[in-house]
């Protein structure tokens, strides 16, 4: 018995000018994608710039591309992992799972990322009080080098205060 979809792109074929080749491959290449996403967290998927199923010398192949070494590491971690579920929730039997990081131009793309990026309500940093600028200057007052010692004590009060006033609970004015 024929597969529908085999039907389908048979019948496309006959339309002039409609080209089932690329139709095909765009209804794999989002198959892949959407199985992509199902089997890792939303972490690993924003970093994903690609991912691959192809055979090759009569083995199936996935090939996944990240933009970072650290989720390349992940990944191969979990490399027989993701081949058992690919085969048990998609019947997709993996025999070669390839890891890349990638280079280039191909690093800025990432096809899984959210178009709109999420609001943030921020508010006015809130300068710190004289006490609470004195527990930063003890904190700091441990480090040996003066200028580690004044880029640490900057940093601690711009984080502070920005926590400050972000803070879900404003402070009390005086």
């Amino acid at each position: 018995m024929k597969k529908f979809s085999d039907t389908v792109y048979s019948a496309l074929d006959k339309i002039p000018g409609m080209d089932a080749g690329a139709i095909r491959k765009a209804a794999r290449v989002k198959q892949v994608r959407d199985m992509w996403a199902q089997l890792v967290e939303p972490a690993i998927l924003a970093h994903t710039n690609g991912v691959y199923v192809f055979t090759k010398d009569g083995k199936r192949q996935m090939h996944v591309y990240v933009d970072e070494s650290i989720y390349a590491a992940e990944l191969n971690n979990r490399r027989e992992l993701l081949k058992l579920m690919c085969a048990e929730q998609f019947g997709e039997h993996i025999d070669e799972f390839s890891i890349h990081i990638s280079r280039g131009q191909r690093k800025l793309e990432h096809p899984y990322a959210q178009t709109k990026k999420p609001e943030i309500d921020a508010h006015p940093a809130v300068p710190l009080s004289q006490a609470e600028l004195q527990s930063v200057e003890d904190s700091v007052s441990k480090i040996p080098d003066s200028r580690l010692r004044e880029h640490f004590k900057e940093a601690m009060i711009r984080d502070l205060e920005w926590k400050k006033g972000n803070s879900p609970h404003p402070p009390a004015e005086s």
